[in-house]
């Protein structure tokens, strides 16, 4: 069967593994860690060629462990259900939330009250059609219809180039991403993505090992300071040894009503000559708002146990032709088998406020911009890291994953938000500084019908500005199913 999937799968379009799921994180994790699949995984939406074309290649003959064969099989039955060539699927889903989670993690949790949607996909040789739509109730953007999570793609070779509204998600982080999450909604983008991850073949460049490429060109909201940017995003991650993936991340904010749009200013932009009082560069031409920088994960273990750290570092600004202003994350998780169900647990820290590490931090700066005023943020929520600017996050997270699909999740954070203060009036979350603590648990069961999610939660907010405490309940509860 596996051979048969991988066949049709390779030789058709390709169809993507949007970010959302934990679960269906959980087991691709797991298998990229054993060395099952060889090519990275931390830049979504991923390739179910590449991740098919791993397994059929790389699974051992022998005796697979308690907690990699389940989770094998669970990816396969995924894989047979969603990437085959020439089906038609329906999909159908539906969701209810009494106060949604202000900061999305890797989870797809409801971002609005109430939400009904349906969708179709098809994937034949060359071309992959998903179209989707969704009415919404109360939504925060005013918009109440929708086509997030569609896509239309063509294959050239090993890269596919698609119109799509999918989410992503770069970087190891669980909790967050300080570059680009699923936080937001998506940005409607023509972009451009490996399908395979294979090594080069070149001795020069073969060091690298199984390599992935994404490229973005989006356009963003007109209800914003400078109505209408353009949005540029690039990421190219490798794994020169089995236990270690490195990622390179830039995107950009450019263009827009009275901004330069022209050619020579993306390639201004590309090139990074875009700092105001150098080359001529004032705030007439400045080309745009970038960020940039590197993540990595290394996997070992001790003890018998295995773990795995991460971390990531996004410059807000440019220094001698390298990123600066930094804002950091770094975590660390383990994963095994506890009475036959699979787990995950992890923790990680981030600090969205520019220079974080030194004494001398630089408030107001991460995600905000003088010329693109709205900042880095789509349609009310921020493009990267949940938290928005000027905070720290600590969180911790569990994920517990039963053999047949079902799971438990639970995310404990403890944070400070907007913690640079009113100057910042863009910050979504809030516009005075809070201490947070808020626990979130939810469970996911499937039946004869898809698949039934509910979660709840508590969130306790001490608003610094004026002394007050406030405690919130959170529930949510949504289903899916796809045929």
């Amino acid at each position: 069967m596996a051979v048969s999937i991988l066949a049709s799968v390779a030789a058709g379009a390709n169809p993507l593994i949007s970010p959302g799921d934990l679960s269906l994180r959980q087991d691709i994790q797991l298998l990229a860690d054993r060395g099952i699949i060889e090519g990275p995984v931390t830049s979504w939406p991923l390739s179910w060629a590449a991740i098919l074309s791993d397994i059929d290649r790389s699974e051992p003959d022998g005796k697979l462990s308690d907690q990699v064969t389940p989770a094998l099989a669970r990816v396969r039955a995924r894989a047979e259900r969603e990437a085959q060539a020439g089906e038609l699927r329906f999909n159908a889903r539906a969701s209810a939330a009494e106060n949604p989670v202000r900061a999305r993690s890797f989870a797809d949790t409801p971002r609005e009250s109430g939400e009904i949607g349906a969708g179709l996909s098809w994937t034949g040789d060359r071309l992959s059609v998903t179209l989707n739509g969704q009415a919404v109730a109360s939504p925060d953007d005013g918009k109440n219809y929708r086509a997030d999570g569609s896509m239309l793609g063509v294959v050239f070779g090993n890269y596919t180039i698609a119109a799509s509204t999918l989410d992503r998600w770069w970087g190891p982080g669980w909790d967050g991403s300080l570059i680009l999450s699923n936080n937001a909604r998506p940005i409607p983008a023509l972009a451009i993505e490996r399908n395979l991850t294979d090594a080069f073949d070149s001795q020069w460049l073969g060091w690298l090992g199984a390599w992935d490429l994404s490229v973005l060109f989006g356009q963003m909201e007109n209800d914003r300071d400078v109505p209408e940017p353009r949005f540029f995003g690039m990421r190219f991650n490798f794994r020169p040894l089995p236990s270690l993936e490195i990622g390179l991340s830039r995107t950009a904010q450019w263009c827009g009503e009275g901004r330069p749009c022209g050619f020579d200013t993306f390639t201004d932009l590309l090139l990074g000559r875009d700092n105001r009082g150098d080359g001529g560069v004032d705030l007439d031409n400045e080309p745009g708002n970038q960020l940039a920088g590197v993540d990595l994960r290394w996997n070992a273990s001790a003890l018998g146990l295995p773990f795995a750290i991460y971390g990531q570092l996004i410059g807000e600004d440019e220094a001698g032709g390298f990123p600066s202003r930094h804002i950091g994350q770094a975590g660390i998780e383990s994963s095994g088998t506890w009475m036959g169900r699979s787990y995950r647990l992890f923790g990680e820290y981030a600090a969205t406020t520019c220079g974080f590490y030194k004494s001398d931090e630089i408030p107001n700066c991460a995600y905000n911009h003088a010329i693109y005023r709205t900042g880095y943020r789509y349609r009310g929520r921020t493009v990267g890291h949940g938290a928005d600017n000027d905070s720290s996050m600590l969180s911790a997270g569990i994920l517990l994953l039963e053999t047949n699909g079902n799971s438990w999740s639970a995310i404990l954070r403890r944070g400070e938000l907007n913690r640079g203060g009113p100057a910042d009036a863009e910050n979504p979350l809030t516009a005075t500084p809070q201490d947070i603590l808020e626990l979130q648990v939810s469970h996911r069961r499937f039946f004869r019908y898809g698949q039934i999610e509910i979660g709840a939660g508590v969130e306790r907010i001490d608003d610094i500005a004026d002394a007050q405490r406030d405690t919130e309940g959170k529930v949510y509860l949504q289903w899916r199913s796809s045929y």
